[in-house]
């Protein structure tokens, strides 16, 4: 074992520790609104935060695999502790990889150990003007933005029209959180310790450095020229994002099944001839067709992890054929999570419905991401079918 496969090791054994923790502080998380602060001292500690970070401003560097590693241990302890640990991460990924030097040394030149990013792609509403030097926001809105509870800087997505009002682009920006104003408007049945609220902002000036082409960016052409011998960030922009947002998922379908295994031993059984329900042979298939889903999800997870990485050590950015798969493949793997979630459901007898039950928080805060759009089973599939058949994705930006 290499020196680096055994730091990266160490990263995930961390996370792992964590999980009783944090499922010891997930009531409190949910009660809040809000991932508490012990614990985002303790992902910071941890140096989870900065996984994806290039090393050259403080980070370690790693690859996707370490960081999908983590999310998923995160998430197996407080789904919506996950959450942020994936989208705060990932953004890491983005940044380095869609700014300039100039850029990142604005981001990270004062105080890299307080950088923490947080964003939203599409806004709710944007008017926005260029103007010398830059971009003028007359005014934003952006709804679900994870982690601008804790964020030190953002990651948003802006259109940008002619002056016959056609969309000429999307742009990319970061800028400080200071200059936004966060609402307390996150008041939703799961991933409540989130704290996914909106962001808005008033007459904001972007730097032209820190506007970048989304068209540009998903097809590889970043303007990281610093970081071009890395193959870290020479990662696919669009999959390693709705990857992000798969993760937590797989940990949290994990979770629940670890919930199930532990209080099978005690669980009473009635009318189908056996004390306890561990000896029902229908226990028996409902806890394997439960572990073979989840063993699926997590194969089709780590194939577009694995293809992730491949692609980016070969020097050669993923084509668009194989980034709609990807998300094919993150698609299903929503899927089989939800296959497996409802089989544990069914088989955990009416006890989770009760409030302060355990399960009753892995479920609502499964359903709450399972619903993301990006994660759809029929959207992804539906693309990737087109291209089986010879024609062009729905979904140009993959």
């Amino acid at each position: 074992m290499t020196s680096t496969t055994q730091t990266e090791t160490a990263f995930v054994d961390r996370a792992r520790d964590m999980v009783p923790t944090l499922r010891e502080r997930a009531a409190e998380t949910e009660r809040l609104r809000r991932i508490p602060e012990e614990t985002i001292k303790d992902l910071k500690q941890a140096g989870l935060f900065k996984l994806l970070r290039p090393k050259q401003y403080g980070g370690y560097e790693t690859s996707m695999r370490t960081y999908s590693d983590v999310v998923v241990e995160i998430s197996r302890g407080d789904a919506s502790t996950g959450w942020i640990m994936a989208l705060c991460g990932i953004r890491e990924l983005m940044v380095a990889e869609s700014f300039s030097k100039k850029t990142h040394e604005e981001i990270f030149g004062n105080d890299p150990e307080e950088v923490l990013f947080a964003g939203v792609y599409e806004p709710r509403k944007c008017i926005v003007h260029k103007v010398e030097g830059g971009y003028m926001i007359e005014e934003g809105f952006w709804m679900f933005c994870s982690g601008s509870l804790h964020a030190t800087w953002g990651y948003f997505g802006m259109p940008i029209y002619d002056e016959n009002g056609n969309l000429e682009d999307q742009v990319l920006m970061t800028l400080p959180f200071e200059e936004m104003e966060i609402m307390d408007d996150w008041y939703t049945m799961g991933l409540k310790g989130s704290g996914s609220n909106s962001v808005k902002m008033h007459n904001v000036f972007i730097p032209e450095h820190r506007a970048v082409s989304f068209s540009e960016a998903l097809n590889g052409d970043f303007q990281s020229d610093h970081l071009r011998d890395i193959p870290l960030y020479n990662t696919a922009l669009f999959p390693a994002l709705i990857l992000s947002l798969g993760l937590p998922a797989l940990g949290a379908v994990k979770a629940a099944m670890d919930m199930y295994q532990e209080r099978l031993p005690k669980r009473k059984a009635a009318h189908i001839g056996v004390e306890y329900l561990r000896d029902a042979p229908s226990t028996h298939l409902q806890l394997s067709d439960a572990a073979l889903k989840i063993d699926t999800a997590q194969m089709h997870f780590y194939r577009v992890v694995d293809e992730l990485d491949e692609w980016a050590k070969s020097g050669n950015y993923m084509d668009r054929a194989s980034r709609v798969r990807t998300l094919a493949d993150i698609g299903y793997a929503n899927q089989m999570c939800k296959e497996a979630l409802d089989i544990i459901i069914q088989s955990s007898g009416s006890g989770f419905v009760y409030e302060g039950h355990p399960l009753q928080r892995v479920i609502l805060d499964f359903l709450t991401l399972h619903t993301h759009r990006s994660l759809s089973p029929t959207i992804t599939k539906e693309n990737y079918g087109r291209v089986l058949a010879g024609l062009e994705s729905n979904a140009l930006r993959y």
